[in-house]
């Protein structure tokens, strides 16, 4: 099952392996491929970990420094609940449809080199797939799973066709599989992407747990669901989104127009040692 079952297959050179090849072979018939290993050093995941985790506490400080309690479920432009314990956020360091722009370890995690953008362009058959949405996502401990669902529909409903769009994560933790301690991997339903075969079946499910900074890559039109954080660490999950459609962009799940802009954020107060270094200084 998955990718790594793909049947080996050679490029242009009689018997060199084309690993984007065969992982895009994987991706057309299950709508999922899932790199071998990191692209990045700890270094920079434990980087990107901690200024996700630095921004969603900046969020929070600024909710309650201004009240906003009752206005966090509904979302605000940088910070939106997907779900009881989810959070999808968007860092200005993470800026919308421009990699050029991403700032520190982010703008490593989408360097030319990566792994998994070879795989992106055999999928979406163009040399320069659109990025339409980055951010990430956040899981706390506790989080519920969510309801199943698509992240986009078939653009052709009279007969299946290959993809307009491409899901990238890229986990910042380890991810732990189901149990008792898991912190709640993406459940992914194989096969769902082709039109027609969308139900959730259980056989067909499947539930990568790679290491942290480790691409995922999955059709737009792919069954999905977050599972459940048993885990007692938070699991934040970079994003990106891409089309091979100049132009297109999904205003359903990407517009931030539609909520309420939260502002500058609320810095953290210096610690007492802090303070004290500055006293001194």
């Amino acid at each position: 099952r998955g990718s790594d079952d793909a049947a080996p297959i050679h490029g242009r050179r009689s018997g060199a392996f084309d690993p984007a090849t065969a992982h895009a072979a994987a991706f057309a018939r299950d709508g999922l491929a899932v790199m071998a290993a990191p692209y990045v050093s700890e270094a920079t995941v434990d980087a990107a970990h901690d200024a996700a985790i630095s921004f969603y506490e900046a969020v929070l400080r600024t909710v309650r420094a201004r009240g906003l309690h009752h206005e966090l479920q509904a979302g605000f432009d940088v910070c939106r609940e997907r779900g009881r314990g989810r959070f999808d956020m968007n860092p200005p360091c993470l800026p919308q449809r421009d990699e050029a722009l991403f700032e520190g370890p982010f703008a490593e995690l989408v360097h030319g080199e990566a792994d998994w953008k070879p795989v992106l362009r055999k999928i979406l058959n163009c040399d320069a797939p659109e990025l339409i949405a980055s951010g990430v996502f956040l899981s706390l401990p506790g989080a519920e799973a969510q309801t199943y669902h698509t992240d986009g529909v078939h653009l052709n409903l009279r007969q299946h066709a290959a993809p307009h769009a491409v899901n990238v994560f890229v986990p910042l933790v380890d991810l732990v599989p189901p149990g008792s301690q898991s912190n709640g991997p993406t459940e992914f339903c194989e096969g769902t992407h082709v039109l027609g075969r969308d139900a959730w079946v259980k056989e067909r499910c499947v539930n990568p747990a790679p290491k942290a900074g480790t691409a995922i890559l999955f059709d737009y039109r792919l069954g999905h669901r977050g599972m459940g954080n048993k885990s007692d660490a938070a699991r934040p999950t970079l994003y990106l989104t891409y089309t091979n459609k100049p132009g297109w962009t999904d205003k359903d799940n990407f517009s931030r127009a539609r909520f309420k802009k939260l502002g500058e954020l609320v810095g953290a107060k210096p610690s007492r040692a802090e303070r004290a270094a500055a006293r001194g200084g």
